[in-house]
């Protein structure tokens, strides 16, 4: 960038929103290219929570923890099932209650969606140190924390795939 670019902007005093939408988008962008070939569009978050969750993993449970709401969790899941990832299973002591369990084919791709992340994220995080790295997530996580207790709307974030121009 440009030193007069580049001061220009710091003049300016945008949102933190308009810098984290536009790395997230470079981010899943990348992610997606890299697993465009599995048929998980990106649901890669649901599948490494349910393996690392220890107590039974529900529905309810994944919706809390990845802040989505009950009818994108419902499409999610039903997609995961249908796509032979994840299985669900009455909870024995609630009825009204699924537990999510992975299936054969998830535990056989989870290693990649590992690895694949494991090294995006470092080529996203080239050139920072690991203090540094650590340090931002902490800081994204104060962050979050702070504006969960302001008043806003829920927001849906839909990173589909642009259409060529």
């Amino acid at each position: 960038m440009s030193k007069k670019k580049q001061s220009a902007l710091q003049l300016i005093e945008f949102p933190f929103g308009k810098h984290l939408a536009g790395v997230t988008k470079l981010y899943v962008g990348a992610l997606r290219k890299r697993f465009e070939h599995l048929d998980l569009e990106r649901n890669y978050s649901v599948l490494i929570l349910i393996e690392n969750t220890k107590q039974n993993c529900t529905q309810q449970y994944i919706a809390d923890f990845l802040r989505k709401d009950k009818t994108s969790m419902v499409g999610i899941v039903d997609t995961l099932v249908k796509k032979g990832y994840i299985k669900r299973i009455k909870n024995p002591l609630d009825r009204r209650e699924h537990i999510i369990q992975l299936t054969a084919k998830a535990r056989k791709t989870l290693p990649e969606i590992h690895k694949g992340i494991h090294d995006l994220n470092l080529r996203t995080t080239k050139g920072l140190s690991k203090r540094e790295v650590k340090r931002f997530h902490e800081i994204l996580e104060l962050m979050s924390d702070n504006l969960s207790r302001e008043p806003g709307y829920n927001i849906v974030a839909n990173f589909e795939k642009a259409k060529p121009e």
